[in-house]
């Protein structure tokens, strides 16, 4: 059974471990982790705000760990849309854009 409270304390302390404006190919990918533990608590637009914030960091980096977590979130964002959970529309094709950039 995962715990994915825990998970989320573990990457909000690694969060705040890193200075806003560095590193923003891991801050993104932190932020992903982040929103994928709130989706499984159930707390779908939360994720949707956190991934958004994931997006803005890695809008311009290009990196394989970043374009896998750009699938995965789009995926998920995909059920949102399809549920009408705010955002997600627009996150997705944003997310979408970035992906074929």
């Amino acid at each position: 059974m995962a715990d994915h409270a825990a998970a989320e304390r573990h990457y909000r302390t690694a969060l705040h471990g890193r200075v806003p404006g560095t590193y923003h190919r891991v801050r993104g990918l932190t932020l992903a982790n982040i929103a994928k533990a709130a989706t499984a608590q159930n707390r779908h637009e939360e994720a949707v705000g956190l991934w958004r914030e994931s997006v803005d960091l890695m809008d311009g980096v290009a990196s394989r760990p970043n374009r896998k977590e750009l699938d995965t979130m789009r995926s998920a964002l995909g059920l949102y849309v399809r549920r009408g959970i705010p955002g997600a529309r627009e996150l997705a094709q944003r997310a979408a854009a970035i992906t074929t950039a």
